[in-house]
């Protein structure tokens, strides 16, 4: 395997019609926000400017070869090549893009901590940028990773019964790869204060994965971290770019979730079975990160209503303080 990566800047420009455009438009529906594209360089309608967004992006070439520009960075990419884009990181066409049939998905990777059992820094790493993973990855055509790869766009394209949990598995495998075969490089210079922070941020997302149904509060959550509540608040913003209380609400409302689309519980026992002891907050906190009802979400078809799927924000003007 061909090792090749790139670390994104730190800052982002501010958009202007000269600069790099973001990207927000909602990925993938409300009930499984990860985007599939299927796209072809040879299609008039074609063009991928420079931009950016929030979210990680993966892109596999199905045939032909393809450039692209990564923070001015330009990597050729060949059949059956991967590419990585962390997010915030700046990409679009190279100059010369050349002729390719490529796919790709669009997501957040803290759908990967939220769901992760382990207790690995691997995945807070990369969200904090201590793990540099590869933008290319170059694998042999029957190996673990073109199984894995084949498997995950093949779902994702096709759509079976179940498909967002096989995808949402496969995903974790394809990290699990990534680090089993070493596609990834860790900052030389990491200020151990730095890596006590990654510790500390796991105990608390454990602790709130373990008892979101009941009523955590802020100085349990600073306590078991070994930090006064407002230095805190601070370090776990700056790690997660949340509150520790909108990460607290943005659990439970996914937990909701699952339980308004695999049981027929009653919505006041969904609430109460997540931690919401008031009703109708619930309500409130479940459209702030939904942008719908419990009920509505729960009698949502993302086939029928894809066309009417609520654009959801995905910046820090959605929470409150």
């Amino acid at each position: 395997m061909t090792k090749v990566f790139y670390e994104q800047k730190a800052d982002i420009p501010k958009t202007d019609s000269s600069k790099p455009v973001r990207e927000t438009q909602q990925r993938g529906t409300i009930v499984f926000p990860l985007q599939y594209n299927l796209c072809n360089t040879e299609n008039p309608s074609y063009d991928l400017w420079m931009h950016w967004h929030t979210e990680f992006e993966i892109i596999h070439i199905i045939s032909g070869t393809y450039n692209i520009s990564l923070e001015n960075h330009d990597f050729h990419l060949s059949k059956g090549d991967l590419c990585i884009i962390p997010g915030k990181m700046i990409h679009g066409d190279a100059p010369v893009k050349g002729s390719s049939l490529y796919e790709s998905i669009v997501f957040d990777i803290e759908l990967l901590r939220l769901h992760s059992f382990s207790p690995d820094l691997f995945i807070n790493d990369i969200l904090n940028g201590n793990t540099i993973l590869e933008n290319q990855i170059k694998f042999e055509k029957d190996s673990d990773f073109a199984q894995t790869t084949d498997i995950l766009f093949s779902v994702l394209k096709g759509k079976p019964n179940g498909y967002d949990i096989i995808s949402a598995g496969l995903l974790m495998v394809l990290f699990g790869l990534i680090k089993k075969h070493g596609l990834y490089t860790e900052k030389r210079i990491m200020p151990a204060h730095k890596r006590v922070r990654s510790e500390q941020l796991d105990l608390v997302l454990n602790l709130i994965r373990k008892n979101y149904d009941q009523n955590l509060t802020l100085e349990e959550m600073s306590k078991i971290a070994g930090l006064s509540p407002k230095y805190f608040c601070r370090i776990f913003r700056e790690m997660t770019e949340r509150s520790p209380i909108e990460y607290l609400n943005w659990f439970r409302v996914n937990r909701a979730c699952a339980l308004l689309r695999e049981t027929n519980d009653k919505l006041p026992d969904i609430a109460f079975n997540c931690g919401f002891n008031d009703f109708s907050y619930f309500i409130k906190t479940f459209r702030r990160y939904k942008g719908m009802t419990p009920l509505k979400y729960r009698n949502f078809d993302p086939l029928r209503d894809k066309n009417s799927a609520v654009e959801l924000k995905d910046d820090d003007s959605q929470f409150e303080e």
